[in-house]
This record gives structure tokens, C-alpha cells and sequence, in this order.
């Protein structure tokens, strides 16, 4: 990897921000060519005073993006050089303007990676926003497999709050990039609306219906009824304040109001390096040790654990620390609502599923099953005791 490149991370909780000016615009961008856009737009931080050079590795983008091409390699080094070919495209103002997406990217033969950069012309649009702009989780977008339907899923996010959208069929066209294709309704409306509005509805977290506008005869303009799906849990949030209140980023105040209540006086910049790990993993850490008097020095102790989190290094004091999580979880969603003076025991079945799911977000599945299979039992016990001592 070339010095000063920053890895490329992928995850559905990135947060992908963009200028509604850009999602506003009209363009074409191929399928894989938006992923790779949203996926460096996510790894920009709002700290950022200029835009950093990240290094892709072609494999996981593959695996993340579902592809199964025997030819991913060749096309990716074929994405990137088509990503930093001039394009034109009509800005929020009406004007025509001509840029690149990327001022730099250099496919890496024999290291499966590539080093890309976004242009400096693109700054008003991903970094620093001074205007209105859209922002949603990476993992929305990142399983759709309709270049259409990320188009009309930026376009729709960002008119979230106003549940209501109408284009011009030919505004709707030019946006999602149609061009000359499908020039009869029934096409247009069967092979993109309506595969879009299905697969928006399963993978994202807003749904959406539409009815038509006819202007004489014809079909003269596409009304959206957009809601927030309460089937996929991904959370969102369309943003629309000035950057002074973008900067204060939303997981590091969360870190550093949970820090405060333990008695912790955290810095950004400690915060920020602990968040390349993971807010859940941070979050989870942090709870563990909340009321452990073991831990001298609970910011070294986080400090030092992430990594072997992140890496799926689980030590043995990290592992009890994540199945006391299960525990506490599991006790708070039993505690009885009224007083009683007796309950009953929790079978193992009833715990295994919260303990798997909480043990996967530090190792393989393969891994949480082992754990599970290893300490069920005790987790079991120790459940059931804590819960029997509360009523006594």
C-alpha cells in the first residue's frame, strides 16, 4: 500500500453524505461505478480538510457488492479508469459542468488492490457542506442491483422528510441517467419503476409507491409517495443544517457522553481512533467495563482490546467481557414487570439466539456457534442465578 493511503472500509453502517446538488443532477454512472462512489464517499470524515487517498481491495468489494464475475479484477481496473474520464452533467443551477470523479486511481497488478482519490473539484459535494445534503447508511445502497435503483433511492432519501415527490417523466429520465432506452411507458415503468420500487422496498429503508401524472393522453409526469420502511433496519437521517452542525459528528459525541457518565474525559482524537473499529464494538467495550473497579485504566484497556476486536483476536478477558453483555442484556429483557415472589427458569434455547447474534459482532459465525457451544451452559446458569438473586 503507498504511503499516506488510508485502507477503504467497508460496512452498512458507513455514512455516505452527499450534496443534494449532486444527487440532483443529471448523470450516468454504471452499477459499480455508484458503489465505489458511495463506498470512498462513506470513508470521508467530516473532519476532513481535504480529500485522502484510499486503497481498495478488489476482493472484499466483490464479496460485499455480491458480484460473482470470474472477470472482476480486469473490470475493476477498467471502473476506475472509465471514473476518472471527464463527464458532463447539468448542475442544481442549470448549468453544464464538466469533471472527473476521480483525480487518481492506480490499479495494483499482483496486490488485488486499488489506490484511488476522489478529484478536488468534487468538494463541494462530499466534503465540507456548506448547502442542503443527503445522508444515509452504506448499506442501503451496497446490495442493489439496479444502477436505476440507487438513483432513484438518492433522489427519493433525499425528499424522505416530505413524503411526497413529483417529477416531469422526462426530469425523471434525464436524472436516472435512461438516455434513449426504454422510450415506451410500459418499459420504463416495468423493467425500472417497478423493479426499483421492489427492490428499494427489500434492501433499503424507505419504500415507496407512485401514480401517474397524464397531461392530455400521455403520461406527462411520476408522483412518489415515500415512507420509511419498518422492515429493514438501517438507520438513517437526511440531513439539511450547515456544516458548523455537521462537524460535531453524531458518534463521537455519542462516545463522548458515554465516556462522561463513566467518569471518562475522552478527546476527539482518542475517540476518532477507537471509532476506525466500530461504534458497536466501541459502544459494547465501553458498557462492559462500566461498573468493573478491575479496570485501572479503562481508556488503555479499550485502546488496546479494539484492535484484537477489529482483527477477530478475541482474548480471553474481551471474550468475558462480551458474554457478560449477553448476560446483562438477557436479564434486563426478563426483569418481571411487577413483584413476584417467584420466576421461572430461562431455558438455554431462549438465551442462544441473543448470545449468537452479540458474540458475531466481534468474530465469524462459525466462532459465536464455538463460544456458544463452549460456555451456553454457564451463561445459562449465570443468567438464571443474577435473575434468582433479584427477588430475594
Amino acid at each position: 500500500m503507498e504511503e499516506g493511503t488510508k485502507t477503504l472500509v467497508f460496512k452498512d453502517s458507513n455514512l455516505v453524505s452527499k450534496s443534494n446538488s449532486i444527487i440532483e443532477a443529471s448523470y450516468k454512472l454504471g452499477l459499480v461505478e455508484q458503489k465505489v462512489i458511495a463506498t470512498i464517499a462513506s470513508n470521508i470524515s467530516p473532519s476532513d480538510k481535504d480529500f485522502q487517498t484510499y486503497t481498495l481491495s478488489v476482493k472484499e468489494f466483490t464479496v460485499l457488492t455480491g458480484s460473482k464475475a470470474r472477470s472482476m479484477y480486469s473490470d475493476m481496473e477498467r471502473i476506475v479508469k472509465n471514473l476518472m474520464q471527464p463527464f458532463s452533467f447539468i448542475n442544481s443551477e442549470g448549468k453544464k459542468t464538466t469533471i472527473a470523479w476521480l483525480s487518481k486511481a492506480t490499479y495494483n497488478t499482483g496486490e488485488g488492490t486499488v489506490t484511488v482519490r476522489f478529484d478536488p473539484d468534487l468538494k463541494p459535494f462530499f466534503l465540507l457542506l456548506n448547502e442542503k445534503f443527503t445522508r444515509y447508511r452504506l448499506g442501503n445502497i451496497i446490495r442493489l442491483r439496479s444502477s436505476y435503483s440507487i438513483r432513484l433511492f438518492e433522489l427519493l432519501k433525499s425528499y424522505e422528510g416530505l413524503t411526497e415527490r413529483t417529477f416531469t417523466l422526462d426530469d425523471l429520465r434525464s436524472k436516472l441517467g435512461v438516455g434513449d432506452k426504454y422510450p415506451k411507458w410500459i418499459n420504463f415503468r416495468q423493467r425500472i419503476l417497478d423493479h426499483a420500487m421492489k427492490e428499494i422496498g427489500e434492501k433499503t429503508d424507505i419504500v415507496f409507491e407512485y401514480t401517474t401524472i397524464k397531461k392530455g393522453p400521455s403520461i406527462n409526469a411520476v408522483k412518489f409517495k415515500i415512507r420509511s420502511n419498518p422492515n429493514v433496519k438501517i438507520k438513517n437521517e437526511v440531513i439539511e443544517n450547515k456544516v458548523s452542525k455537521v462537524v460535531e459528528n453524531d458518534e463521537v459525541l455519542e462516545i463522548q457522553k458515554l465516556g462522561q457518565e463513566m467518569g471518562l474525559k475522552l478527546s476527539k482524537k482518542v475517540i476518532s481512533a477507537w471509532l476506525q473499529y466500530g461504534r458497536e464494538n466501541v459502544v459494547t467495550l465501553m458498557e462492559s467495563i462500566r461498573y468493573k473497579s478491575s479496570v485501572d485504566n479503562p481508556i488503555g484497556y479499550i485502546s488496546s482490546v479494539l484492535p484484537k476486536l477489529k482483527e477477530n483476536e478475541v482474548s480471553e478477558e474481551a471474550e468475558n467481557d462480551i458474554i457478560q453483555k449477553v448476560v446483562r442484556q438477557v436479564i434486563i429483557e426478563h426483569i418481571p414487570k411487577k413483584k413476584v415472589h417467584k420466576i421461572d427458569m430461562l431455558p438455554d434455547w431462549q438465551i442462544q439466539l441473543n448470545a449468537i447474534e452479540t458474540f458475531s459482532k466481534f468474530m465469524t459465525d462459525a466462532e459465536a456457534l464455538d463460544l456458544w457451544n463452549k460456555k451456553g451452559k454457564e451463561i445459562t446458569n449465570e443468567i438464571n442465578e443474577q435473575r434468582f438473586k433479584m427477588i430475594h
